[in-house]
């Protein structure tokens, strides 16, 4: 598939699953990370303000990097991904590591009959497909 059609591809999977995405979990996060430690003593007990500090980290940390990353395909193509530096796919890694562990909690979830947890899929894990995308374009082989 030519590369002109894969930035199509990808611009509607960026404004179909990325954009809410995008907004909720920028909302979200941005909100977390401000309360974690004002309410972690009265809602939480032990290292779990920890834990959902780390994990809403990464989820930012591999939001920004998802961002990053798509403005570089979108304006520069295959050439642009592999250009970018180590940096961007890091942190798109530690993101798809936070939206996996998401997953797999909505998964378990809806196992068990709890079908109210489906509204969470809009707090990361619809980037996994845009973002396996961008890895799968820019480890294509051929020209750009």
């Amino acid at each position: 598939m030519r590369d002109s059609v894969h930035r199509r591809l990808y611009a509607l999977q960026c404004v179909l699953l990325g954009l809410p995405t995008v907004v909720a979990c920028g909302l979200v996060a941005v909100q977390g990370l401000r309360h974690v430690e004002v309410h972690r003593r009265f809602l939480l007990a032990g290292n779990e303000g920890g834990l959902l500090l780390l994990w809403g980290g990464a989820g930012l940390l591999g939001l920004l990097a998802w961002v990053w990353l798509s403005g570089l395909y979108l304006r520069q193509g295959r050439d642009g991904l592999r250009a970018a530096g180590s940096l961007p796919w890091a942190g798109l890694a530690v993101g798809v590591l936070a939206a996996g562990s998401l997953l797999l909690v909505l998964l378990y979830a809806c196992v068990v009959g709890s079908w109210q947890v489906l509204g969470y899929l809009v707090f990361g894990p619809l980037l996994l497909v845009p973002s396996l995308h961008l890895t799968w374009v820019r480890r294509a082989s051929g020209p750009a």
